[in-house]
């Protein structure tokens, strides 16, 4: 099986961040699970892109990998509406849909009839494994400052910890804050590597940032927020306090530093269990080999919807009505809008007579 993933990355990290990330583990390890991963839609048996992107062939599945769109209260500009109109424009062609947490899923999923399939981002922990000495410092690492990813908590929190020397990609220098820039993976790594608490105060769809700093040993202080919620074990592996709660966040930082032995090794042995690419990798794997089956199954001429909300007492006959039809090439989808009758019962009664029955609960 061939797949082509966009975007591409001809040129070395420059500190892209996440979806470059996700897309070196797709092509690393979908070969694995007999996936190859080609540069040409033409020779593709399916397409899959990530975000806005939706390269099609109208003779192929696409999958959409999703990572989040932009939430409306933090106040984006109108570009931000038409990178949403974008996003879900490419959701809508897909023929499958991912997306990296359960918050995201959660937010997505309300109005959008469609099965948003959870695969959590993965990282590689022998590749973060070191001996690097312990800096004592917090670290806040992102490859941006906006909304989301807004270096203002970093700066307000080291305010009130003034004994604790903060490192940041971006915000403002102080007594206690070294302000370094942007950074790609190389010289990223070893500063995370040496840090001595994670402060992750974004409100990310999911932290790839978390698992590097766990994956290097590094406890996580930050907000019970988006995606990092699915990834701490508060008490086990970091601490996380209540959105906007400063006074809470200081408590974390400084029980980070307090039981950093404990947790360190915590969050290396979570990683190892849990958050390793080639199992999330996997998950993509068998998403795209089942869509890929799928196109090739036979498909009933005629699809008939039953919908009943509280409607047994007609529901005998109307199913038994199909099965008097001449044409034999049809499937039955009964949809049950949480009835409280004896719609189930029938239902099942007539799925276990004939499989071109269906029965589904909203």
């Amino acid at each position: 099986m061939k797949v082509f993933i966009a975007p591409q990355f001809p040129v070395a990290d420059r500190g892209e961040g996440g979806i470059r990330r996700v897309v070196e583990a797709q092509i690393k390890y979908l070969p694995e699970f007999g996936i190859e991963v080609v540069d040409s839609i033409a020779h593709a048996d399916l397409t899959v892109g990530h975000g806005i992107l939706a390269p099609r062939r109208k003779d192929i599945p696409y999958v959409n990998i999703n990572h989040g769109m932009h939430w409306r209260d933090y106040q984006w500009g109108l570009w931000a509406h038409e990178v949403n109109g974008m996003v879900r424009d490419a959701m809508l062609q897909a023929d499958a849909i991912t997306v990296p947490s359960q918050w995201v899923k959660r937010a997505l999923s309300r109005g959008m009839l469609r099965d948003l399939q959870v695969v959590y981002h993965g990282v590689d922990a022998d590749e973060w494994k070191h001996r690097k000495a312990n800096h004592g410092y917090v670290l806040w690492n992102k490859g941006r400052a906006d909304q989301v990813s807004n270096p203002h908590d970093m700066n307000k929190v080291a305010g009130l910890l003034t004994d604790v020397q903060f490192r940041s990609t971006f915000g403002l220098d102080t007594d206690n804050v070294i302000i370094f820039g942007h950074q790609n993976i190389a010289k990223m790594k070893p500063i995370i590597q040496r840090a001595g608490v994670y402060l992750a105060t974004a409100r990310e769809t999911f932290g790839i940032g978390t698992l590097e700093a766990l994956a290097s040993g590094v406890p996580v202080a930050g907000w019970d927020y988006g995606g990092q919620h699915e990834i701490i074990i508060d008490g086990e592996t970091g601490y996380l306090a209540p959105y906007g709660n400063y006074s809470r966040l200081v408590e974390c930082i400084r029980l980070c530093l307090q039981h950093r032995d404990r947790l360190s090794q915590n969050a290396v042995e979570d990683i190892r269990s849990r958050w390793q690419w080639k199992d999330k990798i996997e998950q993509y794997a068998n998403i795209f080999k089942r869509i890929v089956d799928s196109q090739h199954q036979d498909r009933p001429t005629v699809s008939v919807i039953v919908t009943a909300y509280n409607l047994g007492r007609f529901l005998p006959d109307a199913l038994s009505s199909l099965l008097k039809q001449s044409l034999e090439s049809w499937e039955c989808i009964i949809v049950d809008d949480q009835s409280t009758d004896n719609t189930t019962e029938i239902a099942n009664d007539f799925c276990n007579r004939d499989s071109r029955f269906k029965y589904y609960k909203t």
